[in-house]
C-alpha cells in the first residue's frame, strides 16, 4: 500500500490546525525572547548598581583610585592619622587587653598555687626520719612555689610592658582627657610596678613611678607609690655606691631622691606634726650630712 507523504504534508499546511500550530509555536518563541531580554537589562542594572554602590563606599574621594593597602612613604602623613580620636580609641583598647591578659596569668598563678599548696599539705612524708631531711622538703616546695610565681610574674609584664606602649602611642586630646585613659593608666602603672618590684627588677619601676605620681591630685598623694619609690631610689643608691666610674653627684642625687620619698611617705601617712616623721627627718638629715662630710673630705 503506498502512502502519499508529500500530499499529507500539503492538505495539513492547508488545514486550520496547521495555522494553530503555527501561531503557538511563533507566541512561544517571542515570549522566550522577551524573558531573556528582560533578564539581561535586569543583570545590567544589577550590576551597574553594584558599581555605584562601590563606588560610594570607596575611601577616596576619585572612584579611580584603590587604596585599601596604601602606606604613607611620608612619615608625616602617617603621623596625621594617628591624631583621630579612632584611632586612640583603638589603642586604649588594645592597651586594656593586654592589661587584662595580664592580671589574667597572675590570677590563674594564684589558683595554681594554693592548689600545690594543698597538695603538699596533703602529704604524710613518712619517709622522713631526720630533721635535715624536713627543712630540705620545704626548700623544695617553697622553691618550686617561687618558680611559678617568677614564671607568670615575667610574662604579665611582657603583656603590662605592651599595654603601656599602646597607651603612650595615644595622641588624641578628646581620649586623654576621658577618665577612662587616666583610671586604665593608674591601675595599669600599679600592676607593673607591684609586679616587677616582686621580681627584684627595680630600675625600670622607677620612670614609670615618676610619671605615675604626676597623673593627677589622687595619685600625687599615695603613700605606696613614695614607698616603692623609696625603695627603687635605695636600691639604685646601694648599685653605685662601691662604683667607681659613677659621679659622686650621681650618688648623691639617689640619696636625696631616696630621703625625699621617704619624708613624703612618712607626711602622707603620719603627718608632719607626729614624732615618726620628725624622728625619719632627723635620720634622713643626719644621712645628708655624713655624705656631705665624706664629700667634702674627698
Amino acid at each position: 500500500m503506498y502512502f502519499d507523504f508529500k500530499g499529507f504534508i500539503m492538505k495539513f499546511i492547508q488545514s486550520k490546525k496547521a495555522v494553530c500550530v503555527f501561531l503557538a509555536l511563533f507566541a512561544f518563541f517571542s515570549v522566550s525572547l522577551h524573558s531573556q531580554g528582560a533578564t539581561a537589562a535586569a543583570s545590567d542594572a544589577e550590576k551597574k548598581e553594584a558599581v555605584a554602590k562601590s563606588d560610594e563606599d570607596s575611601p577616596s574621594d576619585m572612584t579611580g583610585w584603590r587604596v585599601t593597602d596604601f602606606q604613607p612613604y611620608i612619615k608625616a602623613l602617617a603621623e596625621l592619622e594617628k591624631l583621630s580620636d579612632e584611632y586612640s580609641e583603638n589603642l586604649l583598647k588594645m592597651a586594656i587587653d593586654e592589661y587584662s591578659t595580664g592580671l589574667d596569668i597572675l590570677s590563674d598563678m594564684e589558683v595554681e598555687v594554693n592548689k600545690l599548696k594543698a597538695v603538699f599539705a596533703k602529704k604524710n612524708n613518712l619517709n622522713e626520719r631526720w630533721y635535715w631531711q624536713e627543712i630540705d622538703r620545704k626548700n623544695q616546695e617553697k622553691r618550686q612555689i617561687s618558680y611559678l610565681k617568677y614564671e607568670a610574674k615575667v610574662k604579665s609584664i611582657t603583656y603590662f610592658t605592651r599595654a603601656i606602649n599602646h597607651m603612650d602611642d595615644i595622641q588624641s586630646v578628646k581620649i586623654k582627657a576621658d577618665t577612662a585613659y587616666t583610671n586604665a593608666q593608674i591601675k595599669l602603672f600599679q600592676a607593673y610596678v607591684s609586679t616587677q618590684y616582686d621580681i627584684q627588677n627595680l630600675l625600670p619601676c622607677i620612670p614609670v613611678l615618676e610619671r605615675y605620681v604626676q597623673i593627677n591630685e589622687k595619685t600625687k598623694n599615695d603613700v605606696w607609690a613614695y614607698n616603692y619609690m623609696a625603695s627603687c631610689y635605695g636600691f639604685m643608691e646601694a648599685s653605685t655606691a662601691k662604683s667607681r666610674i659613677i659621679s659622686e653627684e650621681e650618688k648623691l642625687k639617689w640619696k636625696q631622691k631616696k630621703n625625699r620619698s621617704l619624708l613624703t611617705a612618712a607626711e602622707l601617712k603620719y603627718g608632719i606634726d607626729t614624732p615618726q616623721y620628725k624622728h625619719l627627718k632627723e635620720t634622713v638629715e643626719l644621712d645628708e650630712k655624713k655624705s656631705a662630710s665624706i664629700n667634702d673630705f674627698r
